[in-house]
Formats: C-alpha cells, sequence, structure tokens
C-alpha cells in the first residue's frame, strides 16, 4: 500500500488567454524582436567601424613609411602565371548552373566515384592543387570557383551570396556533372556552405571532409563565449561595411604568390568574396527544422570538438588556417586514411 495525500499533484487547469490579451502579447512580442535586432545592428556596426578605424590607421603608418607607394594602384597582370594553366592540375571548364556559369578544374577518370573541392576566402580552385593531384588516381576529382570567385560568373548585390543560395549551387554542380552523389571536401567559408549542405542533402553524399569550419551551430557559440575567438573573428564584423574592405585588399595586393595576385587583382574581384559576409552576416547556421546532428554519413573533420554523430576529427599541428596549402602531405594522409576506412564504390554517369 502507498499511503499519501496526492491531490496536490493534480495539474493545474490551463489559463486560457482571452481575446482581448492576445493583442497586447503580440505588440509585446513584436517590440522585443525589434529592441534585439536594434541591438545586435548597433553592436555588430560599432564593432565594424572600431575594426575598420584599425585598418585605416594601418594604412595611413604604411603610408607614411613607404611614401612613394602608390598603393590605390593595383598593378596590370594581363598574362595567367603558368601554375593555373599547368596540365598537371587538370583541365578547365565550366558548368551552367541557375543565375550563373561556374568554372571547374577536373582531373582524373570520370567514371569513377566524383570528389567533389569547395573553398574558402579568400581563395580559388587552386587552393586545392595538392589534393587533385593526390586523389585524381582513385577519384574523379573536381575543384570548382565559387560564384563570385576566380572565372566563375560574379552577380552583384549580397542577395545572390545567401546562404541557401550557395547550397542550392552545390547541388545543382553535381547534378550538372551528372552525378547522383559526392565525397565533399570543403574549407573555411567553403566549410560552413558545406555543413549547411550536409544537413539539408545527406543523401547526395559518400562522405564529407571539413577542414577550419566548425559545425555552424558551434560556430556562433564559440565567437560569443571565447574572447580571443570573438578578437579573431574582426574579419566578419569589417566586411559588413561597404567599399573599405576592398579599398583594404587593393591597399595590400595580394602579395603571396603570383596566382593569387592575378585572381583577385582584377578589377572588382574582392567585391562578390565579401558579399558572402555581408549577405550571411553571422546567420550562416541551417535552419532550426533541418538542423541535426545525427548525419547518416561518415565525416571527417580538422580541427574541432565534435557534436556530430559518424565524425571523426583530427588535428593539424603546426599548420596554419590554411592547412590543405601548409601542410598537405599531411592533410592528403588523414584523408587518405579517413576514406580507406570505407571503400568508394563506382559511380555511373547520368549524363556529360
Amino acid at each position: 500500500k502507498v499511503y499519501g495525500n496526492f491531490s496536490s499533484l493534480k495539474p493545474e487547469p490551463k489559463k486560457l488567454i482571452s481575446n482581448e490579451d492576445r493583442p497586447i502579447m503580440s505588440i509585446g512580442t513584436t517590440i522585443m524582436g525589434l529592441v534585439q535586432r536594434i541591438v545586435a545592428f548597433l553592436f555588430i556596426y560599432s564593432m565594424a567601424f572600431f575594426t575598420a578605424s584599425l585598418v585605416l590607421a594601418r594604412i595611413i603608418l604604411s603610408i607614411f613609411l613607404h611614401p612613394t607607394r602608390m598603393f590605390w594602384r593595383v598593378k596590370p597582370r594581363p598574362t595567367a602565371p603558368e601554375c593555373l594553366t599547368d596540365p598537371v592540375y587538370g583541365i578547365h571548364g565550366y558548368l551552367p548552373i541557375e543565375g550563373v556559369k561556374i568554372h571547374y578544374v577536373e582531373k582524373g577518370d570520370r567514371s569513377k566515384p566524383l570528389m567533389l573541392f569547395i573553398h574558402g576566402f579568400p581563395e580559388f580552385w587552386y587552393s586545392w592543387r595538392h589534393q587533385i593531384k593526390e586523389f585524381s588516381k582513385d577519384y574523379w576529382t573536381v575543384a570548382v570557383d565559387m560564384r563570385g570567385y576566380g572565372d566563375s560568373e560574379k552577380p552583384e548585390g549580397p542577395q545572390n551570396y545567401k546562404m541557401k543560395v550557395l547550397v542550392n549551387d552545390i547541388k545543382e554542380i553535381i547534378e550538372s556533372l551528372g552525378r547522383e552523389t559526392c565525397t565533399l571536401v570543403a574549407h573555411d567559408y567553403g566549410g560552413a556552405v558545406a555543413w549547411n549542405f550536409i544537413m539539408t542533402h545527406p543523401e547526395m553524399l559518400d562522405s564529407y571532409v571539413i577542414l577550419d569550419a566548425p559545425y555552424s551551430p558551434s560556430n556562433l557559440r564559440v565567437m560569443t563565449t571565447n574572447f580571443l575567438q570573438f578578437i579573431r573573428s574582426w574579419d566578419v564584423y569589417f566586411f559588413q561595411l561597404p567599399y573599405l574592405p576592398e579599398f583594404m585588399f587593393i591597399a595590400y595586393d595580394m602579395e603571396d604568390i603570383q596566382a593569387y595576385k592575378y585572381t583577385f587583382g582584377k578589377p572588382g574581384a574582392f567585391t562578390p568574396p565579401i558579399n558572402y559576409f555581408r549577405a550571411n552576416g553571422f546567420s550562416i547556421s541551417p535552419s532550426k527544422l533541418s538542423l541535426k546532428t545525427d548525419v547518416p554519413v561518415s565525416g571527417l573533420y580538422m580541427f574541432a570538438q565534435t557534436y556530430i554523430k559518424n565524425l571523426q576529427v583530427k588535428m593539424i599541428k603546426g599548420a596554419s588556417h590554411f592547412a590543405q596549402q601548409d601542410d598537405p602531405e599531411k592533410v592528403n594522409l588523414f584523408i587518405r586514411e579517413f576514406l580507406r576506412t570505407k571503400k568508394p564504390t563506382t559511380a555511373t554517369a547520368t549524363s556529360t
């Protein structure tokens, strides 16, 4: 027997909201949402102008130290460097997809499984040159210039670089290549697009590899709880401003390698890539309806904590953010080991 008075455990009747109270609650919700948007706007643009002041101070200091350097003039480079046309990296082509024409470089047997490479900022297909050479032995490797980058078309306006548009580009690229699935390899902002694609189109993936792009929902959490990462994300705020980000890149003229100088030295070459940030800001996560952690496809991530099932995590020690170029041997080794755990099946092209 069980003794006691359980009358207090009976659920209380739900209080019904009267029709008179509903408009008041709706107005309160609207006002709260408006206040949140205003606060977010003020914070983001306060940070944007703060970072802009630091960038301008650095440019002014550079002018003071090098008064004869006309940094606003970009050296014309009418001829592509040989490395961009070297057949060792494959054949160049174009894919017409919805709204744009996408430039790509392909290498390998087309009867083999597709491995699709998606670059980050500020990059283009060439950033995957080491992986193209390595994996074209076993895959049909295709490295694209994302819309707005390199030799792909560059539609005007941030609205053409919304995340849902970028995700749809990946879907259409795979279909235009005549495939139903692929192994997707992505880095940086391309990784952010890839995470959204993984959430919404897992059926189109054999497996995936992400470099230096956190699982989208954790990205904002890390930025808002880790002060060091908050500081390192200065560019996300800065890129919300018009003109100044493009001016900064012109001032420094991509002084790394000739391939990047040629590609990003063209007039207006930086505006579409920066529009990725203007269009999406901090809203790079999938919608709550499509968000999931139980992803049925095997994945490899370099490098982060893991929140996703079927996801392996590797750290590239000693490498920079651009790990696939900085330490290609180790990156290729990790990818090779990961792919060895699941043998790729031979893909059949449905169209040419």
